[in-house]
């Protein structure tokens, strides 16, 4: 039957949520040891935003390529993330339990942005890191940036990256099909996403490159 032929939009489409979900668990026991997370999510990004452009790697093979050849920088900028990231739970720890538990409200909002922000960062970090090569310095300010200026797009990846948790914890029984599903779909989603930020990117800097206008850029 046709529908079975290799060449079939059904068994495409199929390899491509089989690529997904052999990505997604590859983070998932690559990112257990803690400091392997930064080159983990970097590889995922990698190979599943090739997969959203429509090309077609080798799931695995791209990723490991990827994994090994990002490990050495994307690990430096995931232990500062991650230091930051420490401090902020402390900072939460004492708002929540601790002395700081009668701080105003405006204060904990402030705390919970600067929060979201330093997620957000270190979010975007990971494709950057997968597209380009730059220095540590030019991946955080690149991060930053694009962060700060996709702030509502930030917003919904997000809620589309942390839903599966959620959905999975209420429904327990079905977790680990509901999150296969869950974050096959959400990754194919937030690919095609930074793709279309990145490609914005590309052309922004082709047009500055032709122009030499680089102060206007």
């Amino acid at each position: 039957m046709q529908i079975f032929s290799p060449d079939s939009e059904v068994m495409e489409f199929l390899s491509k949520v089989t690529d997904y979900i052999i990505i997604n668990l590859l983070t998932l026991f690559l990112s257990i040891p803690i400091i392997t997370i930064g080159a983990a999510h970097t590889a995922k990004f990698y190979t599943s935003m090739k997969i959203a452009r429509g090309e077609e790697p080798s799931a695995v093979k791209s990723y490991f390529k990827s994994f090994k050849e990002n490990f050495l920088q994307v690990t430096g900028a995931w232990m500062i993330i991650l230091t930051v990231g420490l401090i902020l739970a402390f900072d939460w720890y004492n708002v929540l339990y601790g002395k700081a538990a009668a701080m105003p409200f405006i204060l904990k909002a402030a705390l919970g942005l600067l929060t979201f922000v330093v997620w957000a960062v270190a979010y975007c970090m990971f494709p950057f890191e997968a597209r380009y090569k730059v220095t540590l310095k030019e991946l955080f300010k690149a991060s930053m940036v694009m962060a700060l200026l996709n702030l509502p797009r930030m917003v919904l990846i997000f809620i589309v990256t942390f839903l599966p948790y959620v959905v999975c914890a209420w429904y327990i029984q079905w977790g680990l099909a509901i999150w296969l599903l869950c974050t096959t779909v959400s990754l194919y989603l937030i690919s095609k996403e930074f793709n279309k930020q990145l490609e914005l990117l590309n052309k922004e800097d082709k047009v500055c490159n032709e122009s030499g206008d680089y102060e206007a850029c």
